[in-house]
């Protein structure tokens, strides 16, 4: 009996592998840039002039591809290297597959676009051969946007460092950029850099514009309001965002506060000094170079470029939005050199078709004063 017991506690039982530690988890994936828009289907003709009403042109160049000024950007920041996600309808039909495929063929993320059975928009555009002048026929209606129910229910704010708006159907935009913003005061330290595309003064628009961090103008813009320059352009869209500000505010219930015997001393430091919001504003246009106003009220503008010929001028405006998207958020470059490389890529583009060719463009400001 005595042996026995001695046996059992001299027994000493053999580990052979000692426990694997546990791998530490695996980084965040990066965050995306995501652009919110519509997509349309172009059907392209070139022409060697403008043609006249009621007479039959005929021309032997002509494609049809995927449109549309998000689409585009999109394909821009790709062709610069960016990872990026498009947001906006698309269609289920099977004889429009094409625009899914090249959504896919070229790397953009489309999984949490909604699909509807209707035909997506499409457009029209005779361009002329060798100028930079179109004409453009679009079909499209409300219900190929994007509503404010679809956008919250497909967009998870953690992925995304960037989100561009463009200006479609103002009223369900606003509350977009809206919730964004309230994404951003909830947590700061994943804050969601916020731009959105301005083509026209409505105050609306206006309104939902000074509510983003960056403003890009469209050239079209100064054209239609007859302003003289781009000084003149982004001072006047300052103006009228101010007034359209104000006018909101105006109309907003007023809060009454609850006033306590004793008042409590204010925290410096959760209790700031409300300031109104001023986003950058940047007026884009190769020829005559860009104009960005800053929020402080300081304005520089960058030399104008001129393509040596000009081949497709189709995509010129999303082209200057991506690349300046990718030379901000990507090469982190400075905000004059930014504007500086996304012009230099505008004027790049009108001298290739398609964007295909933009991934030859050079992918910082050094090399394009050697390229």
């Amino acid at each position: 009996m005595k042996k026995q017991i001695v046996k059992e506690f001299i027994t000493v039982k053999k580990v052979r592998y000692l426990p694997r530690e546990e791998p530490p988890p695996p980084p965040p994936p990066p965050r995306r840039v995501l652009i919110v828009g519509r997509c349309t289907l172009d059907v392209i003709n070139i022409c060697n002039e403008q043609p006249k009403p009621g007479i039959i042109e005929r021309t032997d160049e002509g494609f049809w591809r995927l449109g549309g000024y998000a689409p585009n950007t999109c394909c821009v920041l790709r062709r610069l290297g960016t990872t990026c996600e498009f947001l906006g309808q698309l269609t289920k039909v099977p004889a429009f597959e094409s625009l899914t495929n090249s959504f896919q063929a070229m790397g953009i993320e489309i999984s949490n676009c909604p699909r509807t059975n209707q035909q997506p928009p499409h457009r029209i555009i005779v361009a002329v051969r060798g100028k930079a002048q179109q004409s453009t026929v679009e079909y499209t209606n409300h219900s190929h946007e994007l509503t404010y129910q679809q956008f919250v229910g497909a967009v998870d704010y953690r992925q995304y460092c960037w989100i561009h708006f463009e200006l479609r159907k103002t009223g369900e935009t606003i509350r977009m950029v809206r919730a964004v913003r309230a994404y951003n005061e909830r947590s700061p330290d994943a804050y969601i850099v916020l731009s959105v595309d301005l083509a026209d003064m409505k105050p609306q628009s206006c309104l939902m514009a000074a509510l983003a961090d960056y403003v890009l103008i469209r050239k079209q813009l100064k054209v239609d309001n007859g302003y003289m320059n781009g000084r003149e352009t982004v001072w006047a869209v300052r103006d009228v965002m101010d007034v359209a500000r104000r006018r909101w505010q105006s109309k907003q219930p007023k809060k009454s506060p609850y006033i306590t015997e004793e008042i409590p001393e204010l925290d410096p430091v959760t209790c700031r000094k409300i300031t109104s919001h001023q986003p950058i504003i940047i007026y884009n246009n190769y020829e005559e170079g860009a104009s960005c106003l800053m929020p402080d009220g300081k304005y520089f503008k960058v030399g104008p470029h001129k393509p040596q010929k000009i081949v497709d001028a189709i995509g010129e405006e999303e082209t200057f939005v991506g690349a300046f998207i990718y030379a901000m958020q990507g090469d982190k470059m400075s905000m004059r050199d930014a504007i500086e490389y996304a012009t230099r890529a505008a004027c790049f583009k009108v001298s290739i078709y398609g964007f295909d060719q933009m991934r030859c463009m050079p992918k910082d400001l050094v090399a394009c004063y050697h390229a």
